[in-house]
C-alpha cells in the first residue's frame, strides 16, 4: 500500500503570515510547530481553505513520514519535491527568474523513487505567471 501526499507550490496570494502559523501549527518540521498549540477547529478549516484557494500547482507525490520512518528519503522523496522544498521552504521567497531558473534545473534529477512528479513545463510556466509574488509549499 503506497501512502503519499502531494506537493504543491503555492503563491502567497489572499493569505497572511498568521494564516500560515495556524495551518503549519502541528506539522512536524515546520518553523511554525508549536507542541502545546491548540487552535480551535473551525479556525483551521476556514485557514485551509483559504490556502487552498490560493494559486498553486502539483509538483509530485512524496511520503515525507515513510521516509522519516524507515529513514530512506531516497525510496521515498522524488529529488525534484525535495530539491523543491529545500528552494522554497518557508521563508516565502520572491518568485523571479533565480527562482525559476533553479527550479526548472530540478527536472534534470533522477527520480528513483516510484513516485510520480509534475512536468517541467508546466511548473515553469506557473512560476513565469507568478513572478514577483511570494512563494510557499505544501504537502496536502
Amino acid at each position: 500500500m503506497k501512502v503519499a501526499a502531494d506537493m504543491h507550490i503555492h503563491v502567497f496570494d489572499g493569505v497572511t503570515e498568521g494564516d500560515l502559523r495556524i495551518f503549519f501549527e502541528h506539522t512536524f518540521g515546520s518553523k511554525y510547530f508549536n507542541l502545546l498549540g491548540h487552535q480551535d477547529f473551525k479556525e483551521w478549516s476556514k485557514v485551509c481553505e483559504k490556502i487552498s484557494d490560493t494559486p498553486n500547482i502539483w509538483v509530485g507525490s512524496v511520503s515525507w513520514l515513510k521516509a522519516g520512518l524507515f529513514d530512506n528519503s531516497d525510496k521515498y522523496v522524488p529529488s525534484i519535491v525535495d530539491a523543491i522544498s529545500e528552494i522554497i521552504g518557508e521563508d516565502l521567497p520572491m518568485i523571479d527568474d533565480v527562482m525559476i531558473e533553479k527550479i526548472g534545473k530540478t527536472f534534470d534529477l533522477p527520480n528513483v523513487t516510484s513516485y510520480k512528479t509534475a512536468d517541467k513545463e508546466e511548473i515553469v510556466t506557473f512560476l513565469k505567471n507568478h513572478k514577483g509574488y511570494k512563494a510557499f509549499t505544501v504537502s496536502w
